[in-house]
Protein backbone atom coordinates (compact mmCIF):
# COMPACT_ATOMS: atom_id res chain seq x y z
CA UNK A 1 0.00 0.00 0.00
CA UNK A 2 2.97 2.77 0.90
CA UNK A 3 4.57 1.86 -2.29
CA UNK A 4 1.77 2.10 -4.45
CA UNK A 5 0.45 5.20 -2.78
CA UNK A 6 3.95 6.45 -3.59
CA UNK A 7 4.58 6.01 -6.95
CA UNK A 8 0.66 7.49 -7.60
CA UNK A 9 2.37 10.13 -6.00
CA UNK A 10 5.06 10.96 -8.33
CA UNK A 11 2.81 10.28 -11.22
CA UNK A 12 0.97 13.56 -10.37
CA UNK A 13 4.02 15.33 -9.88
CA UNK A 14 4.73 14.50 -12.88
CA UNK A 15 1.63 15.39 -14.20
CA UNK A 16 1.92 18.65 -12.51
CA UNK A 17 5.06 19.96 -13.62
CA UNK A 18 3.94 19.18 -17.42
CA UNK A 19 0.84 21.63 -16.83
CA UNK A 20 2.62 24.15 -15.12
CA UNK A 21 5.13 24.13 -18.20
CA UNK A 22 2.01 24.06 -20.45
CA UNK A 23 0.77 27.38 -18.71
CA UNK A 24 3.89 29.09 -17.94
CA UNK A 25 3.92 29.25 -22.34
CA UNK A 26 0.61 29.95 -22.48
CA UNK A 27 1.74 33.24 -24.39
CA UNK A 28 4.57 31.87 -26.54
CA UNK A 29 3.85 32.53 -29.93
CA UNK A 30 3.35 28.75 -31.59
CA UNK A 31 3.86 26.82 -28.81
CA UNK A 32 2.66 23.68 -28.45
CA UNK A 33 1.25 22.13 -24.96
CA UNK A 34 2.07 19.14 -23.54
CA UNK A 35 0.40 15.61 -21.88
CA UNK A 36 2.02 12.93 -19.85
CA UNK A 37 0.85 9.47 -19.94
CA UNK A 38 0.28 6.68 -17.02
CA UNK A 39 0.06 3.50 -17.01
CA UNK A 40 0.29 1.02 -14.71
CA UNK A 41 2.73 -1.71 -13.43
CA UNK A 42 2.34 -5.25 -14.39
CA UNK A 43 -0.04 -7.17 -11.90
CA UNK A 44 1.48 -9.53 -9.52
CA UNK A 45 0.04 -13.11 -8.16
CA UNK A 46 0.41 -12.75 -4.16
CA UNK A 47 1.78 -16.34 -2.86
CA UNK A 48 1.57 -17.63 0.70
CA UNK A 49 5.13 -18.47 2.26
CA UNK A 50 6.06 -19.76 5.17
CA UNK A 51 2.12 -21.21 6.03
CA UNK A 52 2.35 -24.41 6.92
CA UNK A 53 -1.24 -24.54 7.51
CA UNK A 54 -1.98 -26.37 4.45
CA UNK A 55 1.13 -28.72 3.59
CA UNK A 56 3.41 -25.68 2.77
CA UNK A 57 0.82 -25.18 -0.75
CA UNK A 58 1.97 -21.87 -1.92
CA UNK A 59 -1.84 -20.92 -2.64
CA UNK A 60 -2.61 -17.95 -4.66
CA UNK A 61 -3.77 -15.05 -2.97
CA UNK A 62 -4.80 -12.74 -5.41
CA UNK A 63 -3.65 -9.89 -8.14
CA UNK A 64 -1.72 -7.94 -6.87
CA UNK A 65 -1.09 -3.83 -8.42
CA UNK A 66 1.65 -2.43 -7.17
CA UNK A 67 1.19 1.10 -8.55
CA UNK A 68 1.22 3.60 -11.17
CA UNK A 69 4.17 4.61 -13.45
CA UNK A 70 4.33 7.80 -15.89
CA UNK A 71 5.06 5.89 -19.13
CA UNK A 72 5.78 9.23 -21.05
CA UNK A 73 5.19 12.69 -21.82
CA UNK A 74 3.86 14.16 -25.36
CA UNK A 75 2.84 16.72 -27.38
CA UNK A 76 -0.15 17.61 -29.06
CA UNK A 77 0.52 19.78 -32.48
CA UNK A 78 -2.86 21.17 -32.29
CA UNK A 79 -3.80 24.81 -34.11
CA UNK A 80 -3.63 27.35 -31.90
CA UNK A 81 -5.69 30.51 -32.26
CA UNK A 82 -4.26 33.45 -34.89
CA UNK A 83 -3.76 36.87 -33.47
CA UNK A 84 -3.49 40.15 -35.56
CA UNK A 85 -0.71 42.42 -35.14
CA UNK A 86 -0.48 43.84 -38.39
CA UNK A 87 3.48 43.69 -38.73
CA UNK A 88 4.41 42.28 -42.09
CA UNK A 89 7.80 40.27 -40.37
CA UNK A 90 4.65 38.16 -38.22
CA UNK A 91 3.73 35.37 -40.17
CA UNK A 92 1.21 32.21 -38.98
CA UNK A 93 0.20 28.70 -40.59
CA UNK A 94 -2.31 27.43 -40.65
CA UNK A 95 -2.47 23.42 -41.56
CA UNK A 96 -0.04 21.26 -40.92
CA UNK A 97 3.91 21.93 -41.27
CA UNK A 98 6.59 23.85 -39.63
CA UNK A 99 8.84 26.60 -40.70
CA UNK A 100 12.29 25.10 -41.51
CA UNK A 101 15.21 27.24 -38.97
CA UNK A 102 18.71 27.30 -39.45
CA UNK A 103 19.54 27.03 -35.27
CA UNK A 104 23.36 27.04 -33.89
CA UNK A 105 24.00 26.10 -30.60
CA UNK A 106 26.26 27.67 -28.29
CA UNK A 107 29.23 25.28 -29.17
CA UNK A 108 28.90 26.79 -32.97
CA UNK A 109 26.96 23.60 -34.17
CA UNK A 110 24.61 24.65 -36.92
CA UNK A 111 21.54 22.20 -38.01
CA UNK A 112 17.46 22.44 -39.08
CA UNK A 113 15.09 22.88 -37.11
CA UNK A 114 11.19 23.89 -36.89
CA UNK A 115 9.12 25.83 -35.39
CA UNK A 116 5.40 27.29 -35.59
CA UNK A 117 6.77 30.37 -34.09
CA UNK A 118 6.57 32.78 -36.83
CA UNK A 119 7.76 36.27 -35.05
CA UNK A 120 10.40 36.69 -37.25
CA UNK A 121 12.70 39.98 -38.06
CA UNK A 122 14.78 41.38 -41.03
CA UNK A 123 18.14 41.99 -40.16
CA UNK A 124 20.28 45.37 -41.23
CA UNK A 125 21.57 42.85 -44.45
CA UNK A 126 18.04 41.69 -45.38
CA UNK A 127 18.34 38.17 -44.04
CA UNK A 128 14.72 36.86 -42.35
CA UNK A 129 15.49 35.50 -38.45
CA UNK A 130 13.99 34.77 -35.79
CA UNK A 131 13.96 36.67 -32.65
CA UNK A 132 17.28 34.54 -31.53
CA UNK A 133 19.06 35.36 -34.65
CA UNK A 134 18.70 31.78 -36.48
CA UNK A 135 18.28 32.25 -40.15
CA UNK A 136 14.46 30.97 -41.92
CA UNK A 137 15.31 28.79 -44.47
CA UNK A 138 13.82 29.49 -48.14
CA UNK A 139 11.80 26.57 -49.89
CA UNK A 140 15.89 25.50 -51.78
CA UNK A 141 17.70 25.68 -48.17
CA UNK A 142 19.53 29.18 -48.42
CA UNK A 143 18.92 31.96 -46.54
CA UNK A 144 16.42 34.44 -47.25
CA UNK A 145 17.21 37.85 -48.09
CA UNK A 146 15.41 41.03 -49.05
CA UNK A 147 15.77 44.30 -49.93
CA UNK A 148 15.46 45.92 -46.10
CA UNK A 149 14.64 49.24 -47.22
CA UNK A 150 11.65 48.06 -49.57
CA UNK A 151 8.17 46.72 -48.50
CA UNK A 152 7.36 43.08 -48.88
CA UNK A 153 4.20 40.71 -48.82
CA UNK A 154 3.61 37.34 -48.31
CA UNK A 155 1.33 34.99 -50.29
CA UNK A 156 -0.51 32.00 -48.86
CA UNK A 157 1.95 29.98 -50.51
CA UNK A 158 5.05 31.52 -48.46
CA UNK A 159 5.81 33.01 -51.90
CA UNK A 160 7.52 36.75 -50.94
CA UNK A 161 7.00 39.57 -53.27
CA UNK A 162 8.44 42.76 -53.74
CA UNK A 163 7.92 45.34 -55.88
CA UNK A 164 5.82 42.73 -57.86
CA UNK A 165 8.63 40.33 -57.85
CA UNK A 166 9.02 36.72 -56.62
CA UNK A 167 12.19 37.18 -54.55
CA UNK A 168 12.39 33.67 -52.30
CA UNK A 169 9.62 31.32 -50.90
CA UNK A 170 9.73 30.59 -47.38
CA UNK A 171 10.50 26.79 -46.61
CA UNK A 172 8.40 24.45 -44.90
CA UNK A 173 8.14 20.68 -43.83
CA UNK A 174 5.93 18.44 -42.92
CA UNK A 175 6.42 15.03 -40.73
CA UNK A 176 3.95 11.96 -40.82
CA UNK A 177 1.82 12.22 -37.93
CA UNK A 178 1.59 8.68 -35.99
CA UNK A 179 -1.85 7.66 -34.55
CA UNK A 180 -0.10 5.19 -32.41
CA UNK A 181 -0.41 4.64 -28.57
CA UNK A 182 2.38 5.61 -26.59
CA UNK A 183 2.25 2.86 -24.07
CA UNK A 184 -0.64 1.44 -24.70
CA UNK A 185 -2.75 4.30 -24.54
CA UNK A 186 -4.47 6.35 -27.17
CA UNK A 187 -2.86 10.07 -27.27
CA UNK A 188 -4.08 12.44 -30.15
CA UNK A 189 -4.39 12.65 -33.67
CA UNK A 190 -2.21 15.80 -33.62
CA UNK A 191 0.80 13.54 -32.23
CA UNK A 192 4.11 13.27 -34.34
CA UNK A 193 6.19 10.40 -33.07
CA UNK A 194 9.25 12.38 -35.50
CA UNK A 195 9.73 15.19 -33.59
CA UNK A 196 11.44 16.20 -30.25
CA UNK A 197 10.99 19.44 -27.87
CA UNK A 198 14.72 20.87 -28.57
CA UNK A 199 14.14 23.95 -26.65
CA UNK A 200 13.17 27.84 -27.47
CA UNK A 201 10.16 26.90 -29.00
CA UNK A 202 11.92 25.04 -31.43
CA UNK A 203 11.61 21.07 -32.83
CA UNK A 204 14.32 18.56 -33.68
CA UNK A 205 13.65 15.57 -35.81
CA UNK A 206 14.47 11.75 -34.81
CA UNK A 207 16.00 9.27 -37.16
CA UNK A 208 12.55 7.98 -37.42
CA UNK A 209 11.17 10.88 -39.75
CA UNK A 210 9.62 10.74 -42.51
CA UNK A 211 8.63 14.02 -44.50
CA UNK A 212 5.80 14.49 -46.54
CA UNK A 213 4.55 17.52 -48.22
CA UNK A 214 3.14 20.19 -46.17
CA UNK A 215 -0.85 21.27 -46.23
CA UNK A 216 -1.04 24.65 -45.13
CA UNK A 217 -1.54 28.57 -45.39
CA UNK A 218 0.46 31.09 -45.11
CA UNK A 219 -1.38 34.58 -43.38
CA UNK A 220 1.11 37.49 -43.29
CA UNK A 221 0.38 40.25 -40.00
CA UNK A 222 -0.72 37.56 -37.99
CA UNK A 223 1.09 35.20 -34.98
CA UNK A 224 -0.11 32.14 -34.48
CA UNK A 225 -1.18 31.80 -30.44
CA UNK A 226 -0.35 28.82 -28.13
CA UNK A 227 -2.75 25.97 -28.23
CA UNK A 228 -3.13 26.31 -24.19
CA UNK A 229 -6.85 26.25 -22.56
CA UNK A 230 -5.69 27.91 -19.06
CA UNK A 231 -9.23 27.20 -18.17
CA UNK A 232 -8.44 23.76 -18.98
CA UNK A 233 -4.90 23.37 -17.69
CA UNK A 234 -6.46 25.10 -13.98
CA UNK A 235 -9.24 22.32 -14.15
CA UNK A 236 -6.56 19.67 -14.53
CA UNK A 237 -4.22 21.34 -11.83
CA UNK A 238 -7.07 21.45 -9.70
CA UNK A 239 -7.39 16.99 -10.16
CA UNK A 240 -3.84 16.31 -10.07
CA UNK A 241 -3.69 18.19 -6.80
CA UNK A 242 -6.81 16.44 -5.38
CA UNK A 243 -5.35 13.14 -6.41
CA UNK A 244 -2.17 13.91 -5.12
CA UNK A 245 -3.76 14.65 -1.35
CA UNK A 246 -5.48 11.32 -1.61
CA UNK A 247 -2.25 9.57 -2.75
CA UNK A 248 -0.99 11.38 0.83
CA UNK A 249 -3.66 10.63 2.89
CA UNK A 250 -3.05 6.72 1.86
CA UNK A 251 0.27 6.95 3.23
CA UNK A 252 -0.93 8.84 6.44
CA UNK A 253 -2.97 6.08 7.00
CA UNK A 254 -0.93 3.33 6.45
CA UNK A 255 1.74 4.33 8.34
CA UNK A 256 -0.84 4.93 11.91
CA UNK A 257 -1.74 1.78 11.19
CA UNK A 258 1.43 -0.05 11.36
CA UNK A 259 2.22 2.45 14.55
CA UNK A 260 -0.92 0.57 15.61
CA UNK A 261 0.85 -2.79 14.97
CA UNK A 262 4.09 -1.61 16.54
CA UNK A 263 2.94 -0.58 19.59
CA UNK A 264 0.05 -2.38 20.24
CA UNK A 265 -0.59 -5.77 18.83
CA UNK A 266 3.32 -6.13 19.29
CA UNK A 267 3.10 -5.29 23.21
CA UNK A 268 3.99 -8.56 25.44
CA UNK A 269 1.41 -9.00 27.64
Amino acid sequence: GLYTAYTGMLSEQTRMDVLSNNIANFNTTGFKKEGSVQSAFADKLALRIKDETDAKLRDGLGIVNLGVKTSGTYVDFSQGGLKNTDLPTDIAIQGKGFFNIEHTDHAGNTSVMYTRDGNFAVTAAGELTTQDGDYVLSNNGGHIVIDPTQDFTVTVDGGIYQNGQLVSTIGFTDFQQDAEDLAGQSVTDHYYNSLMHYGENLFIRTDNAIEIPPQLTVVQGFLEQSNVSIVDEMVNMIAVQRQYDSNQKVITTIDETLDIAVQQLGRLQ
